[in-house]
């Protein structure tokens, strides 16, 4: 069996030739592509600041999608990416994407401390326009979401530890006689629910795979926010306060009223989250303690509650691992999520009965440091995006039985944060 050393060496092969316009023996056909072209957008960290950013990123690389093979091209005629160098730039850190619902439009948050989201027209052949500049009102925004609308958008303001509504016109645009309006986490808990952030403690669910990690629990940070599938409440995982804060949301005004909580476990870092189909359960990534947290999701009055937590990582793992990305693989059977430093997708099957999730397998995501995964939009592919070290995008095929494979295919873009696509 080859050694992990030998397996890095041929991976860094595979992505040369990648580079050159080879492809890998180990893809393999697939069913047949959808019609009409597919786009592809990766976000990016330009400005390093902190080590674990990167900072080679060039803005937000453009690409279109082979339907075949999963493989990302460049656009024909278009620049590789629109960048965010220079004096003018209108990017920086362009690190999490979000597709308007209806309109042919495509949304970046920038992340740095005045932070703000870009907005970018998508041309005829794919290639973005830039459009306009927002201030989000909160520093750092590291996500950001649409909602199903496409009136509204919000951003999870991870160094400020507040979400951000910011209103669209009908074209798409910005609506900027209106400011965006800034809801702090903490202001969402009443005194007999205090928000606090947690003590470095390790969660019951953490200790069997031997492996914890502790930072950022110094006060609120907001991590995602995203509205439910009806549309009727949004969402914020906070990993600073460890809780999943639920807002009644006023489709016509814009206004996040009435929150209630759920907490996770004291320090386990609450951070991203996936609703199953049905829209009764969801599965929601701790990045410290690297577990999956189960509950489940009351529609009509937005009320989230704690079934279970699983651990992410092989039992008996010893050593720091930081979880970040999740999502359902179609059908609703199978979920993926990522650990970084253990560099592994983690492959769980939920019980159709219970919604319970068991953790499947690991496999390994052929790169450094994977922030997030994204599936295209036949749910063929799944694209993780490394933005350490790595510097690429890895391709896996995902099967029929919920179970993903590499194709052998790699995309090289500097520190890859995010990937949305575009039909």
């Amino acid at each position: 069996m080859p050694s992990r050393r030998q397996l890095l060496q041929a991976s860094a092969l595979a992505s040369g030739l990648g580079a050159l316009g080879f492809q890998s023996s180990m893809a393999s056909t697939v069913r047949p592509a959808t019609s009409g072209p597919v786009y592809a957008y990766v976000g990016t960290y330009s400005d390093g600041g902190k080590p674990w950013r990167g900072g080679r990123g060039l803005g937000v690389h453009q690409f279109v999608l082979d339907g075949a093979t999963g493989a990302l091209k460049p656009i024909p005629g278009a620049p590789p990416a629109v960048t965010s160098a220079g004096a003018d730039a209108k990017l920086r850190n362009p690190a999490s994407l979000a597709r308007h619902p209806s309109l042919p439009m495509l949304y970046a948050a920038n992340e740095f401390e005045a932070g703000s989201v870009s907005a970018f027209r998508i041309g005829a052949n794919g290639a973005l326009s830039f459009v306009a500049e927002m201030p989000c009102g909160g520093k750092d925004p590291a996500h950001l979401s649409v909602h199903p609308d496409g009136r509204f958008v919000f951003t999870a303001n991870y160094a400020s530890g507040d979400v951000s509504v910011i209103a669209l016109r009908n074209d798409g645009s910005f609506d900027t006689d209106r400011a965006a309006v800034v809801y702090k986490d903490v202001a969402a808990c009443g005194a007999a629910t205090p928000c606090k952030p947690g003590a470095d403690v390790v969660p019951l669910a953490a200790r069997s795979h031997e492996g914890f990690a502790t930072s950022d629990h110094d006060g609120p940070h907001a991590h995602m926010v995203q509205a439910d599938p009806a549309g009727n409440f949004v969402l914020v995982a906070d990993l600073g306060l460890d809780r999943v804060i639920s807002y009644r949301f006023d489709r016509a005004t814009g206004v996040l009223s009435q929150p209630s909580t759920v907490a996770v476990s004291e320090s386990s870092g609450a951070r991203h989250f996936a609703f199953h189909p049905n829209g009764k359960w969801v599965y929601l990534v701790n990045e410290e303690a690297s577990t999956i947290a189960f509950l489940r999701y009351d529609g009509a009055s937005g009320v989230l509650t704690l079934v279970s937590e699983t651990s992410a990582l092989p039992k008996g793992f010893k050593g720091t691992s930081y979880a970040s990305g999740i999502r359902m693989l179609p059908g609703g059977t199978h979920f993926v999520s990522l650990n970084r430093l253990h560099d592994s997708i983690s492959i769980f099957q939920v019980d159709a009965r219970t919604g319970a999730p068991t953790l499947v397998r690991e496999e390994w995501t052929r790169g450094n440091y994977p922030r997030s995964c994204t599936l295209d939009p036949s749910g063929r592919f799944l694209y993780v995006c490394h933005n350490k070290q790595g510097d690429n995008v890895t391709i896996f095929r995902v099967k029929k039985n919920g179970d993903v494979q590499f194709t052998g295919q790699y995309v090289a873009v500097g520190s890859a944060a995010a990937i949305e696509f575009s039909t």
